[in-house]
């Protein structure tokens, strides 16, 4: 017992009796289920809070780590990576919600495993279960030109405020909260529990449009408007509002339609607010800026004198138009590395942070919602040599958030609730647009989204292509199927479309469907009216 005592002990005082307590309690819980002195329904819902979540393998567990607006150093990068060789199976995936989740760990283990992480400020608290899970943000704040201001404070505020809050530790449901850094919605706010888009009004005053009641799912919905403008002074109250009412008034009975959504559709948007104006009575207001991260000196920007030359001419230039961007500071870029399906090997992930360590910001790697990282302040005299750094282990392919670049969830290779293999359907059909439209990697107006189960976890339902593992019966036998879902995506400023589904097919038949889909659009020459508007 208590055999992460040795891990804690460099901590700070008041963190380190923090985390062992959390660790304490986990440990002395598994004790008990062990040995049949608490029932699993009970245990579930403590190792859930606490970021160990069963998976369809027997006996080993999935373990998420939850990374506030998915912002790593490439010291807690590597530190990951550690713990992945030690207790995992040595992969690293990235989430559609900014978390680095391991497989097949020992439940007996996680303690251990946890205290090691703490050592690089990197919890696992409340990275599942019915509390406030991961705040997402933007991968871009605080480099895009087009951001009225940076939101990763206030994200991270958000973050650091709700954890470990008594009064969200047992909700009826778990509650999502999303920042996007400008009106493009890249954080599609529409379909959250809580989104933040940022404003400043006439006076100058920051502020963000704050949107209610999203949430995918196997019954969709879209967010409603709570307010046009809020002074960001004022936001973790609200959200303790919302914490409130939901936690006081939600549905407790039935899981299905114990979501904030449900509620707000029973009760109405108008009456949900009234009861949060009545909780505010109650809520000690406090100051935004004392939930900030402590503030880092600025990275070193790195110089080259020399320009690098690259082997493949064609393939740089293709990478310099999908996997980069000027970023707002002057003389530098933002690069996006394509991880395919979020899988990373944790050797490749040490490469990648000794790669950043030479050409970026050390500080401040992001991982992005489309399960792909993203670097940041890369002079543009580096940008050759980086290019072939990444591309000598892989790490260059092109296609950045297009039809080329499929999001999907783990799929039945992991989980208890999937019906479909999505891993194995999103690599034909990578293969199939690369090999077949290798000019799609250029259109980034057709995102391509896969759940292997209607639960959305790949988000399918806000792809303007979506799939969803499925079923269905040809005489007695049961035959693997995916569900169809065409016409959604984001629009501007919190407002987006829910896809419509259109017909179900046989997993092994999803390459024939995208070709007919894309033969057809190009028949029809809305490819290439994209392609002119893109390259316009």
């Amino acid at each position: 017992m208590q055999s992460f005592r040795t891990e804690l002990e460099y901590l700070p005082e008041d963190r380190r009796i923090v985390v062992e307590k959390d660790l304490i309690d986990l440990e002395h819980k598994i004790f008990l289920f062990r040995q049949g002195k608490i029932d699993e329904e009970k245990f579930r819902s403590l190792r859930l809070a606490r970021g160990v979540y069963g998976q369809r393998q027997h006996g080993v567990q999935m373990v998420r780590i939850k990374i506030p607006f998915g912002k790593l150093s490439t010291t807690q990068l590597r530190r990951i990576s550690d713990i992945s060789d030690e207790y995992s199976n040595g992969n690293l995936h990235l989430t559609t919600r900014q978390d680095i989740q391991i497989h097949h760990v020992s439940l007996d283990r996680t303690p251990e495993l946890w205290a090691k992480l703490e050592q690089d400020d990197i919890t696992l608290r409340e990275a599942c279960g019915n509390t406030v899970r991961n705040v997402t943000a933007s991968a871009e704040a605080g480099i895009d030109p087009s951001e009225p201001f940076d939101v990763s404070d206030y994200a991270y505020a958000v973050f650091n405020y709700f954890l470990r809050q008594p009064f969200c530790q047992e909700l009826g449901r778990k509650v999502k909260i999303a920042f996007s850094n400008s009106d493009k919605d890249t954080s599609y706010t529409f379909i959250h529990d809580i989104g933040f888009i940022p404003k400043i009004d006439d006076q100058g005053k920051k502020g963000f449009k704050i949107l209610i009641g999203g949430g995918l799912g196997a019954q969709p919905f879209l967010a409603h408007v709570a307010h046009q403008f809020l002074d960001a002074s004022e936001i973790l109250t609200f959200v303790e509002g919302v914490l409130r009412v939901f936690d006081r008034h939600g549905e407790r009975a039935s899981r299905h339609k114990a979501r904030l959504k449900y509620l707000i559709q029973k009760i109405g948007v108008d009456a949900f607010l009234e009861l949060i104006k009545e909780e505010n009575n109650a809520i000690k207001s406090v100051k935004v800026k004392d939930y900030f991260p402590e503030k880092l000196a600025n990275a070193e920007v790195i110089t080259f004198d020399v320009k690098g030359t690259v082997s493949n001419e064609n393939h740089y230039q293709e990478w310099l138009d999908t996997n980069t961007f000027k970023q707002k500071q002057a003389d530098l870029y933002g690069v996006y590395i394509k991880v395919q399906l979020g899988n990373i090997p944790s050797e490749k992930a040490r490469i990648l942070a000794d790669i950043i360590d030479t050409f970026a910001d050390s500080s401040d790697l992001r991982i992005t919602i489309n399960q792909n990282f993203i670097i940041k302040n890369i002079h543009f005299s580096g940008l050759t040599h980086l290019f072939n750094a990444l591309e000598s282990v892989g790490l260059a392919t092109t296609g950045f958030a297009s039809v080329a670049d499929i999001t999907a969830c783990p799929g039945t290779d992991t989980c208890n609730l999937a019906i479909s293999n999505s891993t194995h359907i999103s690599m034909a059909m990578e293969q199939v647009i690369r090999d077949e439209y290798p000019d799609l990697v250029h259109n980034k107006d057709i995102q391509i989204k896969i759940s292997g189960c209607m639960n959305a976890c790949g988000q399918h339902s806000l792809a303007q292509i979506g799939f969803h593992g499925s079923s269905f019966k040809i005489g007695t036998t049961v035959v693997p199927a995916v569900q169809l879902l065409l016409g959604g995506g984001k629009l501007f400023d919190g407002n987006g479309r829910i896809s419509d589904k259109i017909i179900k097919v046989a997993s092994k038949r999803t390459p024939d469907i995208l070709r007919y889909i894309f033969d057809d659009l190009k028949k029809n020459s809305i490819i290439d009216e994209t392609f002119n508007e893109y390259y316009d």
